[in-house]
């Protein structure tokens, strides 16, 4: 049931051959391209927040590596065809026919903003993130090289990346506040004597 449910979320969200080609444009840039933006977004952030925002940024890394691994261990168990290999619906992006599930690209944009959203201070700039990585899912299926399932447990994926990313960060964090190798922060605007 729940495969010919994704079907049809397919069929119904992928564009159509005559789709306006602003659509398909529009779509083929966030499903192929958005990574230029991400890239813009990260370093104008950085520019803008300096220092604080090297532990999310670093959770994001490393949840990028974490969910790139994960995709790639689900896909070898599970080789799910991609539509287009299926002759369903309509292709508007050149793909290979890797693995569809899980999707690696909604893993890993939601990884990095999930990377945000998790650090407190960070949740703003985490929800923008979160939206892009919403469009690239959709833009994923709407040319036609993923299920809708596919680019849904591929944010799930990329949340617990995150989550996992930030357990190690934060237990790194205290090892080594604790051999005094990082100054931790103070609770108070008060120095103690």
């Amino acid at each position: 049931m729940l495969g010919a449910l994704d079907r049809q979320l397919f069929l119904l969200l992928n564009a159509h051959a005559d789709a306006p080609r602003w659509w398909i444009a529009t779509a083929a840039f966030f499903a192929a391209h958005a990574h230029w933006l991400l890239l813009a977004l990260l370093v104008g952030y950085a520019l803008r927040r300096g220092k604080p925002s090297l532990t999310p940024l670093l959770a994001a890394v490393l949840a990028l590596g974490l969910g790139a691994l994960a995709c790639e261990l689900v896909g070898d168990v599970w080789n799910r065809p991609r539509p287009f290999v299926l002759g369903l619906g309509f292709l508007h992006l050149p793909h290979g026919p890797s693995p569809s599930f899980p999707s690696s690209h909604a893993t890993a944009y939601s990884a990095v903003a999930f990377s945000y959203l998790l650090m407190a201070g960070h949740r703003t700039f985490g929800g923008v993130l979160l939206v892009l990585a919403g469009l690239v899912a959709v833009a994923r299926v709407v040319v036609g090289v993923h299920y809708p399932m596919d680019v849904f447990f591929g944010v799930l994926l990329g949340g617990l990346a995150a989550m996992a990313a930030h357990w190690v960060v934060a237990r790194a964090g205290r090892r080594y506040a604790t051999r005094g190798m990082i100054v931790p922060p103070q609770a108070s605007g008060k120095e103690e004597r």
